[in-house]
């Protein structure tokens, strides 16, 4: 689970998955709050955590950035963008895997769409744009933004 989604959660008062993070007493907790003042736990497990460690370092040492316990350490909290290093990587799928690289990814995301329940990541996003229908707002919520900021 993203921060921004315990964020989320702990603003509404919802409870999260047991396994997304750690409170300060390094207990497992369903409460976002407490992960909040604890830990993040990584998706996927210990191999999670080494894709996060291996995103780590391409991200802050490699490029000669802080590592993100240091930027977030310098963070002076006026809600302004982070300082931290940029990593791009490029990849031409073409050099690495060849004339068929697309039929095999098409195969993949259609071997995975069959699946109940599976979508692919964007996919939903998408679905979204391509629907021009009627949308629903969410009542409550335009209220609590109405609040917070009045209009001129």
């Amino acid at each position: 689970m993203a921060q921004g989604e315990v964020q989320i959660a702990a603003r509404d008062g919802h409870s999260v998955p047991l396994g997304t993070g750690l409170g300060p007493d390094g207990e497992l907790t369903t409460d976002p709050q407490e992960i909040l003042k604890g830990v993040l736990l990584p998706f996927g497990g210990h191999k999670g955590s080494a894709i996060a460690m291996m995103v780590e370092l391409m991200a802050g040492p490699l490029v000669g950035e802080s590592l993100s316990f240091e930027t977030a350490e310098r963070d002076n909290v006026d809600g302004g963008p982070p300082q931290g290093g940029q990593f791009l990587l490029a990849v031409s799928p073409q050099i690495l895997g060849g004339e068929n690289w697309s039929q095999q990814a098409e195969g993949l995301f259609t071997r995975l769409e069959a699946m109940e329940g599976v979508r692919l990541p964007g996919q939903r996003r998408h679905n979204l744009r391509e629907n021009q229908g009627n949308r629903e707002v969410n009542d409550s919520l335009l209220a609590e933004i109405r609040q917070l900021a009045p209009q001129a």
